[in-house]
């Protein structure tokens, strides 16, 4: 971690939880009881948002902050969680390098996961999910730049019929979503066309 990132630490004994605060987000560690979702979340503005690639990364149970506070916090060299170093040294020892780096440091999810144990048979404990919206799409789509494994898609078909479904329109998908992500934040046709619906201005 960066020397000019101070973190700060509480412990909640009774609970059974760790909170730091660094680059003033809020880092919580361990089981949290329902009770205390709104006591954590407490002291931010309406902007604040919760920065679910970051706990994937580093193995907290979630991370909160304004977002500003966050694009700090995404700049520093934080420590990854202990799953992700033991899928780094698994790849590795496959010699699979740029699978083993997307492992310690990609934006993963569990379509990507999915799509990473069915082309290079790591992680083991990944399952079979499909990309269930553009948020997961472009997971994926980061995965298969950065281990190069775009012409593999059609090793997907066989996993679930869902993904039997998506790939055969999978260029398509991967087109609109470009396109859309270029105007805006969100990508209804999309999302659309991962549920096989048509899509409507109106809708």
């Amino acid at each position: 971690m960066s020397s000019t990132a101070k973190a700060t630490l509480a412990v909640n004994a009774a609970s059974g939880f760790t909170v730091k605060t660094i680059c003033g987000c809020r880092v919580v560690y361990g089981p949290v009881p329902a009770r205390e979702f709104a006591m954590l979340a407490h002291g931010f503005s309406k902007k604040a948002q919760m920065a679910v690639d970051i706990a994937d990364l580093i193995g907290a149970t979630f991370v909160i902050g304004e977002p500003d506070d966050l694009a700090d916090l995404r700049k520093l060299d934080l420590p990854v969680s202990v799953k992700r170093h033991n899928d780094y040294l698994a790849a590795h020892a496959l010699g699979l390098d740029k699978v083993a780096m997307w492992l310690r440091r990609g934006e993963r999810g569990a379509s990507s996961n999915a799509m990473c144990r069915r082309i290079f048979g790591v992680p083991a404990d990944a399952g079979v999910d499909h990309p269930h919206d553009p948020d997961d799409l472009r997971r994926c789509m980061l995965f298969l730049s950065a281990t190069d494994a775009e012409a593999k898609v059609p090793m997907m078909a066989d996993v679930s019929d869902e993904w039997a479904r998506l790939v055969p329109i999978w260029r398509d998908l991967a087109r609109c979503l470009e396109a859309e992500m270029k105007v805006g934040d969100s990508a209804p046709r999309t999302y659309a066309m991962m549920k096989g619906e048509k899509w409507s201005r109106s809708a």
